[in-house]
């Protein structure tokens, strides 16, 4: 029904992030752009055919959001791996993965539509679920739901050279994120643990490499 579609990185600072993924994979991440209102902008790294990295924090040349930054962002001390995002898979549509998540009691939210305009001037859409939970904090092993319609997926115009190679997180109820993983289509591992976490196995040019 579905695939991981990117994995998020939030930041308190866009260059320092950047920096530091780019030294843990040693790969520069490309520029994204702007999201307009929300008060973040983007840097991006291939990590397949249709999966990418973000790495996304607060933009200085917008103005405060009147919203909280997504993600957890105003609160972040320094770069995390957050949460990730899925697509529908072939001949599936975005509410169709949404419909799956609310028989499983997990409501990722509101479908809603975005837009950015990337360094070379085009403007692309593409709409996405985004609860208030996920506002609110880093929504951990509860993916968002992503659709990228007519728009060229990420994936395929930003650098490559690393792959995703696995994840997995702890949940203090795992059976629960199983069931919903199970659902959707998914091939996440997750464990008990007293918190939410969520990491990503990277083949890159430095070698497998964590991120967390």
């Amino acid at each position: 029904m579905a695939a991981i579609d990117h994995i998020v990185v939030a930041a308190p600072d866009l260059a320092a992030g950047t920096a530091a993924v780019a030294e843990l994979v040693g790969m520069q991440p490309a520029p994204g752009g702007p999201h307009p209102g929300v008060g973040t902008r983007n840097t991006l790294l291939s990590l397949g055919d249709e999966v990418y990295l973000e790495i996304i924090a607060p933009d200085p040349e917008q103005p405060e959001p009147a919203n909280p930054r997504p993600f957890g962002i105003d609160s972040l001390g320094g770069p995390k791996l957050v949460t990730f995002a899925i697509h529908a898979s072939a001949g599936e549509t975005i509410e169709d993965v949404v419909a799956a998540m609310r028989g499983c009691g997990e409501d990722p939210g509101e479908i809603i539509s975005m837009s950015r305009v990337k360094p070379d001037g085009e403007e692309i859409h593409w709409s996405l679920t985004l609860s208030p939970a996920g506002l609110a904090d880093g929504a951990g092993l509860a993916p968002f739901v992503i659709e990228w319609g007519d728009t060229t997926h990420p994936a395929k115009v930003t650098p490559t050279g690393c792959t995703l190679v696995s994840m997995s997180g702890t949940h203090p109820d795992p059976d629960h994120i199983r069931a919903l993983y199970s659902a959707i289509g998914i091939d996440v591992s997750v464990e008990a643990g007293d918190d939410v976490s969520v990491e990503a196995v990277l083949d890159t040019p430095n070698g497998q490499v964590t991120l967390r």
